[in-house]
């Protein structure tokens, strides 16, 4: 009895020793949490932003596709938080920047018409930094209106290169900076490329490019495909000398540096499919942030929020009315998510195949929802009286010929959305779901289309690209009796939204 008494109280002891320990690891553990936090929060390190110009995600070795060059980028990856789940708000250059730069969807900041500028008074990412005592430096394309609410530090522009089919970025102009800087700064590297036009040659053979199952293959698709992969590998040799200019300046252990690219490339621009609006997006800090990847579902308008948290080391400072958040918690490991949803903007006044076809959408990590106000089937629905509007509005409905009012893609199983499931019941209850979610996000954006009815003529930011105007170089005619039909019609997209 004794023996069994004793043992009894050894096995005590051990079982008290055994939660002593846990605890301590345990409170270890959330000091070295709360610790990390509190060093990314306010740590203000120098911040890089690569942005890459018309480049799919499906077209990068770290996202599956082992026949793209892309092994800067992939390097890259691999000593980096590689976010799956990463959108911009809207396919086209100027809104899916100025969303970037201001942290707003393009319906609240205003560019939601390609070329044309945020609202007036907004204010942007430098003007926030510079607030904070950071250098911020735009390194190569712009595309973002009105200068005056971008107040760069400076401004280092593309320049020019003999045989090049686009400017290049200034890497001498960046290595001149890093050698007299005195401040910590932020980067916003914008590259050309691999934006059309392309190289006019290329190395790759139709057999050595890999096409998406939406793009039809023939000959000319491949050899198409072959010299967009050579202007890839030329943002290859951009990114690769900026991440040496690191090195060489000895700032690789202070500096987070991100990858991504502005939107989707094949059955992308313009357009709020997955493969327009999903982007990659990489994340670099040594011994800071984990290498990994993450599913969580991040925004573009998530970047001036968390890029403010890095810089500001007095706290919350800014009174922020932002649509991103701070992605700092995923960063240190404290969460692994971020939205519930994210939500896609389409318009296509105001570019080259200019015409009425605007689309939202929302996407919730897996099924993919669109709406298109002016399919032919919504169309039909419609009374539309006068006959002016009824033409411009067809006209664009015809473009989309066989496009329904709905679609609904299960992107887990068909990652391409090549299967519209709007149609089959099996899929009503989240179907509906994402459509009132939809609805209520376009409401709290003050959408224009938010039951509308009607679809405004917007001033666009010059005539050639106006509804109403021949445009033989961009292939573009209507009937003689509607030239200039909307002269007196066209309304500010400021008009709309807050």
């Amino acid at each position: 009895m004794k023996t069994l008494a004793l043992s009894t109280k050894i096995l005590g002891l051990l079982q008290s020793i055994v939660l002593f320990f846990s605890l301590s690891l345990l409170h270890n553990s959330l000091s070295a949490s709360e610790n990390t936090s509190e060093k990314l929060a306010g740590s203000r390190p120098n911040i890089i932003l690569f942005l890459a110009d018309d480049q799919s995600i499906s077209d990068h070795t770290t996202y599956g596709n082992d026949k793209v060059p892309t092994p800067v980028t992939h390097a890259f990856g691999k000593e980096s938080l590689v976010f799956n789940n990463a959108f911009t708000g809207q396919a086209i250059c100027a809104p899916s920047r100025s969303m970037l730069l201001t942290g707003l969807y393009p319906l609240k900041n205003g560019c939601f018409i390609n070329h044309t500028a945020i609202r007036p008074g907004l204010k942007t990412l430098p003007s926030y930094l510079k607030e904070l005592g950071y250098d911020v430096l735009l390194v190569g394309k712009s595309h973002l209106k009105p200068a005056d609410q971008f107040p760069w530090t400076q401004w280092i522009q593309p320049v020019e290169k003999p045989g090049y089919p686009r400017p290049g970025i200034s890497i001498e102009a960046v290595d001149q900076y890093l050698s007299k800087r005195e401040k910590p700064f932020c980067l916003i590297v914008a590259s050309e490329y691999p934006h059309g036009p392309y190289f006019k040659e290329s190395k790759f053979k139709p057999e050595d490019v890999s096409l998406p199952p939406f793009q039809y293959d023939n000959q000319g698709s491949r050899n198409y495909f072959g010299r967009y992969y050579t202007s890839i590998q030329e943002k290859e040799n951009e990114f690769d000398a900026i991440l040496n200019l690191v090195n060489k300046h000895r700032i690789k252990d202070e500096t987070i540096v991100f990858y991504a690219d502005d939107h989707g490339q094949a059955r992308g621009k313009f357009t709020v499919y997955k493969s327009g609006l999903n982007v990659a997006f990489m994340v670099r800090w040594p011994d800071r942030i984990k290498p990994g990847r993450s599913d969580a579902l991040i925004s573009f308008a998530d970047f001036v929020p968390t890029v403010i948290d890095l810089a500001n080391d007095q706290g919350s400072a800014f009174d922020l009315n932002l649509d991103g958040k701070s992605l700092l918690g995923i960063f240190e490991g404290r969460s692994s998510e971020q939205h519930n949803y994210l939500y896609g903007v389409g318009e296509s006044q105001g570019i080259q195949n200019r015409h009425i076809f605007p689309q939202r959408s929302i996407y919730n990590g897996r099924y993919n929802y669109i709406y298109n106000f002016n399919s032919n089937e919504r169309l039909a629905k419609l009374d539309i009286k006068d006959p002016v509007s009824y033409y411009f509005y067809k006209l664009g409905a015809d473009k989309h010929k066989g496009t329904p009012e709905e679609e609904l893609y299960d992107t887990l199983i068909d990652p391409f959305e090549m299967n519209n499931l709007a149609k089959d019941s099996k899929y009503n209850s989240i179907k509906s779901e994402l459509n009132v979610a939809l609805f209520s996000w376009m409401e709290s954006q003050n959408d224009y289309l938010n039951d509308s009815r009607n679809f405004p003529f917007f001033k666009v930011w010059r005539s050639a690209l106006d509804l109403d105007q021949q445009a033989p170089q961009f292939n573009y005619s209507i009937l003689e009796d509607k030239v200039g039909s909307l002269k007196g019609r066209r309304v500010n997209p400021h008009d709309f939204g807050i």
